[in-house]
């Protein structure tokens, strides 16, 4: 072999080592690199711990984070186009995020949704509400307050009936608001938010009275006959006295705050925010035909750091997916099928044309971006 052979030779294998030994370096220093934790934006990468028992699907062409369980029949998109399949509880991400940023308005919205005590038709028409601090004062001995608790509830403290129906009393009952203590990381920050949950309240007596009266053209007699038959045998006492303030004592107790902050606090904590709009230099999309239809697939440009976050987050999730929410909406869950090393990110096989504009348009905006 000839020395200039022996020399090129040697020099591709020195060059060949220094350009892997480069990335080796820069692999390491990045991987090692503290990053602070990103605060929701309007445009949001979020990974989800798998091991906290929830996961990212997408159904109906809408990516969704939903309770992972035995019983749930859904199945994970292997990219971002549709995949059908029953939804087991969808975890709301708008306030999700809401509450990772700090907002301990949405926070108890949060807590009633996760823990399937939302808003629904059962709740009264009038909403008669009695904040926890209130309630303690009628419940303490302030007579005043506890006059009109008993008179909201149609019944004493005790469980002994008031002598006459109060219609008003009967349809509505009390709603209870309460504070639920959550413990969440805020920008890296462990935080205490207090969310207020709300809970519809009424005696068994009520219940009761009202079930009856379901689906009847109804009488001022037959409302007090009906209530006559049902308040009677506890005040033979031949029928046992609900205590009434046992029941509500028993919502305003640390423990049901604790049980019911449980989820919300699973969640949170196994929701990560790899970059935001911040750490996003610029989009664009692009339209094309196929089999099953016109698609789209968003191009996302990071910056300098955004490409370092985004690498030090994918290094050990390779084969999960994230989710790109833009204003509260997931959109997409593109799955991680390496470390995502570079400085551009492609989610392809996008359907829905609109929300992928309205995504490019929210990430460029207030950008410079090149045509």
């Amino acid at each position: 072999m000839r020395t200039s052979t022996k020399i090129a030779i040697g020099f591709v294998i020195i060059a060949g080592g220094s350009i892997y030994g480069y990335q080796f370096a820069m692999r390491q220093a990045i991987m090692s690199t503290h990053f602070s934790q990103v605060k929701p934006g309007n445009v949001n990468l979020v990974g989800i711990n798998a091991g906290a028992g929830f996961r990212i699907i997408v159904a109906n062409q809408m990516a969704q984070l939903v309770q992972a369980s035995e019983s749930f029949h859904g199945e994970e998109s292997e990219g971002a186009g549709s995949t059908e399949g029953a939804i087991k509880k969808r975890v709301p991400v708008r306030e999700m995020l809401e509450v990772l940023k700090g907002n301990a308005d949405e926070l108890g919205p949060f807590i009633m949704k996760v823990n399937d005590r939302d808003e629904g038709d059962a709740w009264p028409p009038i909403r008669v509400e009695w904040t926890a601090e209130r309630l303690k004062k009628a419940l303490n001995g302030d007579k005043v307050e506890e006059d009109k608790l008993e008179h909201d509830l149609n019944i004493k403290m005790d469980g002994t009936p008031l002598g006459v129906l109060n219609r008003s009393s009967m349809e509505n009952g009390i709603i209870i608001n309460y504070p639920v203590p959550v413990r969440v990381m805020i920008a890296g920050v462990p935080t205490v938010l207090e969310g207020r949950v709300r809970e519809p309240f009424k005696s068994s007596l009520m219940q009761v009275v009202e079930k009856r009266l379901e689906d009847k053209k109804i009488t001022n007699e037959m409302m007090a006959g009906y209530y006559q038959e049902e308040a009677q045998p506890i005040l033979d006492g031949t029928k046992k006295k609900e205590d009434i303030k046992d029941e509500i004592l028993a919502r305003l107790a640390p423990e049901n705050a604790a049980e019911l902050a449980k989820i919300p606090e699973r969640i949170l904590s196994s929701a990560e925010v790899a970059v935001n709009e911040n750490y996003i230099s610029s989009a664009s999309y692009r339209s094309y035909d196929t089999t099953n239809g016109k698609t789209n697939d968003l191009t996302i440009e990071m910056t300098d750091e955004g490409r370092r976050r985004l690498w030090q987050f994918s290094e050990d999730r390779v084969g999960t997916q994230l989710m790109l929410i833009v204003d509260g909406i997931p959109i997409a869950a593109p799955r991680i099928s390496h470390e995502l090393a570079q400085g551009e990110l492609t989610i392809t096989q996008m359907s829905d044309e609109t929300l992928v504009k309205e995504a490019v348009n929210a990430l460029n905006k207030g950008k410079k971006v090149k045509n």
